[in-house]
């Protein structure tokens, strides 16, 4: 996993993505921390909460967003595109082992992620530190903020890296990598909106879900007593790392470039596609009905729901069909 050709290749077909991964990481602490201290000096009685002030500053807000749509692509460039252009084929004749080319991939992204994460992150914290605010930051301890969001970062790109080994292709990876890291709150979204219409459940998502959601993870409050999101993302990692390893070692060539490497799975994506698409049309079709009218709202659900089925279910057929290949120059 340490040979010079694989991580050459590596940087070869991700090293504009680096540079851009640089940049957000350099706007998303040092430069966005200069900011905030002057609008904390500027406007200092909007922001009493210094423990919410200091979260937002360090793991929350706008930016670490970016990061993780960035994650996705860079895993897409390591594994996806490999498919597109055939280029797999050449990875998998090289004298190594599957499971070490993988990890390669893996341990390439992990080391520019945490490096450019640390890098920008103990910048940002020295200027607050050396600020008039520097008592702000005894509301989580360097642990909780230095931690937290790098392993958010590291699970989703391990999770983007475990979903490349069962996608066909790129764009499949980076949009099912999205897809499947807000599934839990998602499905528990659509299945609560179902019941609160019809039986008056409470459905507003518990907090615990964030911490199966790969996508929210990196936005987990370290000062929440719910788990220990430290613990629980080393798990993640380990679980989407390994998972990645099986997989990868049984891909098959042969279907590069379709929706899906392994056949298996076509029916269960299938009724995940046409059931989640058609909860989420229930959903959009009922909310346009103004709220207390429930009798309304119950049968543009289900009406949303039936014209949804149908449209999902021949989009995924054909998506399930494809086979996105570009010619490799």
């Amino acid at each position: 996993m340490f040979h010079k050709a694989l991580w050459l290749q590596n940087y070869k077909q991700s090293k504009m993505l680096v540079w851009i991964f640089a940049i957000i990481f350099a706007v998303h602490l040092p430069f966005q921390t200069m900011i905030t201290l002057e609008n904390w000096r500027e406007y200092s009685y909007m922001y009493s909460n210094s423990a919410y002030e200091v979260y937002r500053l360090f793991i929350g807000g706008t930016l670490p967003v970016f990061i993780l749509f960035a994650s996705a692509i860079f895993a897409g460039l390591l594994i996806g595109i490999e498919r597109n252009t055939r280029r797999n084929d050449f990875t998998f004749s090289l004298p190594f082992k599957r499971r070490d080319i993988f990890f390669a991939k893996w341990i390439y992204g992990v080391l520019i992620i945490a490096t450019l994460h640390a890098v920008t992150f103990f910048t940002a914290y020295a200027i607050v530190a050396t600020s008039e605010f520097a008592s702000r930051l005894g509301s989580f301890t360097l642990t909780e903020l230095f931690l937290t969001p790098l392993l958010g970062y590291i699970l989703f790109f391990s999770f983007a890296m475990f979903i490349g080994t069962i996608a066909g292709e790129m764009i499949t990876q980076v949009v099912l990598t999205f897809i499947f890291a807000i599934f839990p709150y998602g499905a528990f979204v659509l299945l609560g909106y179902l019941a609160d219409l019809h039986f008056g459940f409470n459905w507003n998502p518990p907090l615990w879900l964030a911490y199966v959601s790969p996508l929210l993870f990196a936005f987990v409050n370290p000062a929440e007593e719910l788990a220990n999101p430290v613990l629980l993302g080393i798990i993640w990692i380990a679980a989407t790392l390994i998972g990645g390893f099986l997989l990868y070692e049984r891909n098959k060539v042969e279907h590069n470039g379709e929706f899906l490497i392994f056949k298996q799975l076509h029916p269960v994506f299938l009724v995940g596609i046409v059931a989640c698409f058609a909860l989420l049309g229930g959903m959009i079709v009922s909310a346009i009905v103004p709220w207390g009218m429930t009798d309304f709202q119950i049968t543009a659900y289900w009406l949303g729901f039936a014209v949804f089925t149908i449209f999902s279910f021949l989009i995924a057929r054909r998506l399930l069909k494809m086979n996105v290949m570009v010619k490799n120059k």
